[in-house]
């Protein structure tokens, strides 16, 4: 029994954190959170980004289950989040390249404003070419009700009675949410505290996953979640501690300029060929069967990356019938990116959203339960969380 523990006070705690980025490389060993739990084996991840990771976590569904792959996916029927301003927007874009930056921000409170609270960012994305794009997330996948439109439950759902449950997540700055976990563990009146973090991902992205920051951020992570076990194992009377990632992060070593070349095609975008390029991924959709003819030769040239077929797409769980996010989809060899993209135009040290059984994709899971069946993948893992989740909350 805890030393701080009162009958009468909540006697359980179930202790989640969620780093994102957290992989098998960087937490698989015994050096990060060493006095919780050996047992540490690869759990795949699924194909995409954090788009797609986060809501099979939080879902335990397949991306063509939950509806999430890559943060944008084609506007189906005309009807998308960006709607009427975004082509005064992109008139204004050919006229001058000055001012994007405002016009961005301008957008970005705006569709706030329209009462979009899932995460996204504007990164490079053409402003020309938004209204032919729709977010994929438009509702906090961390709330209650994230799901509904799917038809699905999330873990969002069973945490939303406040007086049982905490979530931080990306809205909250970590060390505000840091210093809120500590209150929270002081008071010991919850039964579960969820705590999710991009900072790891956001810091291996600029210095690579190899870089001796990222090692350092590992250490200050290991220690934080240790003294927050510790400090919670004196005011409850049992904590369950669970600890994991939605991806890993793998170096990079190969940069290529896809936009360049796919800026030589003769047919006009969007009317004859749409693209969207992720850092790992390139995503067609045409109009134009001659277009579709002049992209598979130009991607078959490249040796950097394959096109994903069908086939493959469906027993990843990430074909969608209707190619929300892609006629065809190019993807990338583990380590390689797309530098200019419509994520960024600088090269990055750090990436993911390659294949899920990349050697740096897997992720993994820390936890002090021996007890449980040890995940294979993200939806077993939502298994465990869901299961030890009902323990405490019912």
């Amino acid at each position: 029994m805890g030393r701080g523990y009162v009958p009468g006070i909540v006697k359980k705690l179930t202790l989640i954190f969620m780093i994102d980025a957290l992989g098998f490389d960087q937490a698989g060993g015994g050096e990060f959170l060493p006095g919780a739990g050996s047992d540490r084996r690869p759990v795949e991840t699924v194909l995409g980004y954090s788009s797609a990771c986060i809501p099979s976590i939080m879902t335990g569904k397949a991306p063509n289950e939950h509806g999430h792959l890559s943060m944008y996916r084609r506007a189906q029927g005309g009807r998308t989040v960006f709607g009427g301003p975004t082509k005064l927007l992109s008139r204004l874009a050919r006229w001058s390249d000055r001012g994007h930056w405002r016009m961005r921000q301008w957008l970005h409170g705006h569709l706030r404003r329209k009462g979009i609270t899932g995460y996204f960012s504007l990164y490079e994305v053409p402003l020309e070419l938004l209204g032919e794009f729709d977010l994929c997330q438009t509702r906090n996948i961390y709330q209650p009700q994230a799901f509904d439109t799917e038809g699905l439950s999330g873990l969002g759902d069973l945490l939303a009675d406040r007086e049982l449950s905490r979530v931080w997540d990306w809205t909250v700055p970590e060390e505000q949410a840091w210093a809120e976990l500590d209150e929270e563990l002081a008071a010991a009146r919850r039964r579960v505290l969820f705590f999710y973090t991009p900072e790891l991902d956001s810091l291996m992205h600029v210095v690579g996953p190899e870089h001796a920051q990222s090692h350092d951020r590992l250490s200050f992570y290991s220690d934080r979640i240790g003294r927050a076990l510790t400090k919670a194992r004196e005011q409850y009377e049992e904590v369950d501690l669970f600890v994991f990632g939605d991806h890993g992060m793998a170096e990079v070593r190969g940069v290529h300029d896809l936009w360049s070349l796919l800026k030589e095609a003769e047919f006009k975008v969007p009317s004859d060929l749409l693209y969207f390029l992720d850092s790992t991924m390139a995503r067609f959709w045409f109009q134009h069967p001659d277009a579709e003819a002049w992209v598979r030769k130009l991607l078959q040239t490249q040796e950097y990356g394959r096109i994903v077929d069908r086939e493959e797409l469906q027993s990843l769980g990430a074909f969608f019938p209707d190619a929300d996010y892609g006629e065809l989809i190019f993807l990338l060899d583990e380590g390689h990116i797309l530098a200019p993209s419509f994520m960024g135009k600088e090269p990055v040290r750090g990436m993911h959203g390659y294949h899920p059984n990349a050697g740096a994709s897997f992720t993994t899971l820390v936890t002090n339960r021996p007890d449980i069946e040890y995940p294979k993948n993200l939806y077993q893992l939502h298994q465990v969380l869901r299961e030890s989740l009902g323990e405490v909350l019912t």
